[in-house]
C-alpha cells in the first residue's frame, strides 16, 4: 500500500485551491444564515461558506480525518460546518456568550417539541406580574433600556426561568439574546456599545415581546434543517481562553479551522462591548476566574499593553512593523506588540493539542495601525515555525459588504485618509 508523503498532499491543496475561478472565495451572493448560522449577530463572524470549502478541500485530500477544533470558536461557525461534515468538532473561547451561541447553534432539538415550548412560552408571557423590583441589577440599567423595555424583557426572562425544561433553555436564551440587543438603546448595526443620539432615542419604542417571537421563529427554521441532519456527531465546547488549553489533551485534532482577533479588543472588534448588555441580562453559570462582562475585553489578547517593546518573537515582519509604528507612537507600538506575545502563546498552545499532519486553516484580517500595515498572516507564518508549522498556502478573499467604511480618518485630521480593511488573508499551516 502507498502513503502519500505530507509534501505531496500539501501540494494537491496548494492546486486545489489554485484552480478555484477567481472570486471564488468572495461568496458576495452566498446566504450566510443559512442552517443555524442566523441565531445571533457576533463580531467578525467568519462566512459559513469560506469554513465549508476549507473542511471540503482538506477531506477531499485527507478523507480520515475524524476531529475539527475551533480555538476561538466565537458563535461557533466552523463547529457547525463541521458537524454537517461528519466531524467530531471542539471549540473554546472565553466568552460565555459565545459559550451559549455555539451549544445552541451546534444542538438540534425536536421541532415538535420546540413548537409546543414556543406555544406555552408566549400563552405565559403576558400573564407574568413584572414591578421594578423585578428589575435586573447592573450599571446604566436605564441608560441603555427603557423602564418599558426592561419591564418586558423580565417577564420573558422569568418565563423562560419557570416554564421551559433546562434542556432547551439553550434555544430560547439565544433568541432572548438577540432580543435584548434589538430592543436595547444602543446602535445595533455596530458592534461597540454607543448610545442612540437623542432624536432617535426619544421616537425610539420598540416592541419586545414582537421582537422575540420573530427572533424565535427565524431560529426554528435553522433548528428544523440541523435536526434533519441526525445524528449529529459528538460536540465538547470549553471555556477556556486560547493561551491555555491545558484541559485539551495534546495530539487531538486532525484540522483546525478558525479566524482569531484581528487585534486587542479595545481598539479593534470589541467582542466584550458587543456581549456585554446580553451578559447581563443572561446572569450565565460561569467560573469564578471567568471576567465579569465589563472586563472580557482586558483578558483577551492583547487586553493589556506591554511594559516594553522589547522582545525575542522571531518575527523579523513583526519588528519592522513594530518599529515603524514606535517611531510614531511607542504607547500604540506596546498595544500592538501585546496582541502578538498572547497570540504566539496561543500558537503554542494549539500547535501542542494538533495532531501530526493536521491542517491549520487560518483566516484573519491584516489591519493597520498607524498608517502601518500589519501582516498578520506572514506573522503567523513566521512564528508558527518554531512550534513545528510549516505553510502549505496562502492567500486573499475580498470582504463584500462590509460594515466598516473603505477609508477612515483614525488621526482626526481633515482630509487625511487611510484605506481599512477590504480583504482577509486565508492561509494553511501543517504540522510536522
Amino acid at each position: 500500500m502507498s502513503v502519500s508523503l505530507p509534501y505531496a498532499v500539501d501540494d494537491a491543496i496548494r492546486q486545489a485551491i489554485r484552480q478555484l475561478p477567481p472570486g471564488y472565495w468572495d461568496f458576495a451572493t452566498a446566504d450566510t444564515k443559512e442552517w443555524t448560522h442566523g441565531y445571533h449577530s457576533y463580531p467578525a463572524m467568519m462566512i459559513p461558506q469560506v469554513a465549508r470549502s476549507l473542511i471540503t478541500i482538506i477531506q477531499q485530500h485527507q478523507p480520515h480525518i475524524q476531529t475539527l477544533f475551533d480555538p476561538f470558536m466565537g458563535s461557533g461557525t466552523s463547529l457547525v460546518e463541521g458537524l454537517l461534515a461528519g466531524l467530531a468538532v471542539t471549540g473554546s473561547d472565553l466568552n460565555p456568550l459565545s459559550r451559549l451561541l455555539a451549544q445552541a447553534k451546534t444542538t438540534a432539538w425536536d421541532p415538535d417539541l420546540v413548537q409546543i415550548t414556543v406555544d406555552r412560552v408566549i400563552r405565559h408571557v403576558t400573564q407574568v406580574s413584572i414591578s421594578e423590583a423585578d428589575w435586573p441589577q447592573f450599571d446604566n440599567l436605564t441608560f441603555w433600556f427603557k423602564p418599558a423595555v426592561i419591564t418586558d424583557l423580565a417577564r420573558i426572562k422569568r418565563t423562560i426561568e419557570t416554564t421551559v425544561n433546562p434542556a432547551i433553555r439553550p434555544f430560547f436564551w439565544v433568541a432572548f439574546s438577540d432580543t435584548v440587543r434589538w430592543v436595547s438603546n444602543s446602535r445595533n448595526a455596530e458592534f461597540k456599545l454607543y448610545r442612540l443620539d437623542e432624536p432617535r432615542l426619544a421616537a425610539w419604542n420598540p416592541d419586545v415581546l414582537a421582537t422575540f417571537q420573530k427572533v424565535l421563529a427565524r431560529n426554528q427554521v435553522g433548528n428544523a434543517r440541523l435536526f434533519g441532519r441526525r445524528p449529529l456527531p459528538p460536540v465538547s465546547l470549553h471555556d477556556s481562553n486560547a493561551m491555555d488549553l491545558s484541559g485539551i489533551l495534546g495530539e487531538s485534532f486532525d484540522v483546525m479551522v478558525t479566524s482569531p482577533p484581528y487585534g486587542d479588543s479595545r481598539t479593534t472588534v470589541a467582542y466584550g462591548q458587543f456581549s456585554r448588555l446580553s451578559l447581563q441580562w443572561l446572569n450565565l453559570p460561569i467560573k469564578e476566574t471567568t471576567p465579569a462582562p465589563n472586563k472580557l475585553d482586558q483578558a483577551m489578547l492583547g487586553g493589556q499593553a506591554a511594559r516594553a517593546l522589547a522582545h525575542d518573537l522571531p518575527s523579523p515582519m513583526l519588528q519592522a512593523a513594530l518599529a515603524a509604528i514606535a517611531a510614531v507612537d511607542p504607547n500604540r507600538a506596546r498595544d500592538v506588540l501585546s496582541f502578538y506575545q498572547d497570540l504566539d502563546v496561543t500558537l503554542r498552545e494549539i500547535a501542542r493539542v494538533m495532531r501530526s499532519g493536521g491542517y491549520q486553516c487560518w483566516v484573519v484580517g491584516n489591519r493597520t495601525v498607524k498608517k502601518v500595515q500589519l501582516l498578520t498572516d506572514q506573522i503567523i507564518i513566521e512564528l508558527s515555525r518554531r512550534y513545528g508549522l510549516v505553510p502549505v498556502v496562502d492567500f486573499t478573499r475580498v470582504i463584500p459588504n462590509k460594515r466598516m467604511p473603505k477609508e477612515n480618518s483614525p488621526s482626526n485630521q481633515v482630509g487625511a485618509k487611510v484605506t481599512t480593511m477590504n480583504g482577509e488573508q486565508i492561509f494553511i499551516l501543517r504540522k510536522q
